[in-house]
Formats: C-alpha cells, structure tokens, sequence
C-alpha cells in the first residue's frame, strides 16, 4: 500500500495534472445510453467523442452502469463514475479511467478489465 506522503504527492500530481490542463465533461450517463451522434469533438482532436466510445467498448466490452468522458488538450478519460460528484469524477478518471489520445486513437488502459462493473 501507499504510504501518507505518497498518497499525498499522488494528490498533488494529479491535482496539478487538472489545474494545469482543464478538464471538460463530455458526456456522463448510463453507458448503454451513449450517444452515438451530437457531441462536439473538442478543438484539436481528430478523434470525436463517438470514435473514442468506439475504442473504450473495445478494451472494456460489456460495461455497465454510469460512465463519464472527459477530455484535456490532450485525450479523452473514460470512467465508472457512480456516486462520484463531479470534480471527484473528473479526477477519478484522470487516475485510474481508460486514457484515449485525442489525435492517435491510442488507448492506455489503468484498470484490469475485471476491475469494471459489467452490464447485466
């Protein structure tokens, strides 16, 4: 396990990640309702929303429950964010989500797959 000085610097480098690259909500919701169609794909990004969902079912096939997308100048998070409020969420994903480059599609998984709430 962590010790206290190392859960804190995780903090701080997470909370300086967010502080020093704003995270924007995508999207949020039960991820069976996912729009397929309508969210902006954010400036800079060759990669849309749609496409990075696309990629998140890949790598995660058969989640369940409620998801949010995030993005930064660089990627999009993906994450199981049930009774996390909104900031909690947003650093949640940024820690331990699916991670989805903006411009290269590339996924970089923090999760066993195992680790994810699987839809009924």
């Amino acid at each position: 396990m962590f010790g206290a000085h190392q859960m804190l610097a995780a903090s701080h480098l997470a909370d300086g990640l967010l502080s020093s690259s704003p995270l924007e909500l995508v999207w949020r919701g039960k991820i069976c309702s996912f729009p397929s169609a309508g969210l902006e794909t954010p400036r800079g990004f060759t990669v849309s929303p749609a496409d990075s969902y696309s990629l998140l079912m890949e790598v995660r096939p058969g989640v369940g429950g409620e998801w949010a997308c995030y993005h930064d100048r660089k990627s999009y998070y993906w994450a199981f964010v049930s009774g996390k409020s909104g900031d909690e969420a947003g650093l949640y994903a940024v820690r331990r989500g699916v991670a989805i480059d903006g411009v290269t599609g590339e996924v970089e998984d923090s999760l066993p797959a195992a680790a994810t709430p699987v839809s009924e």
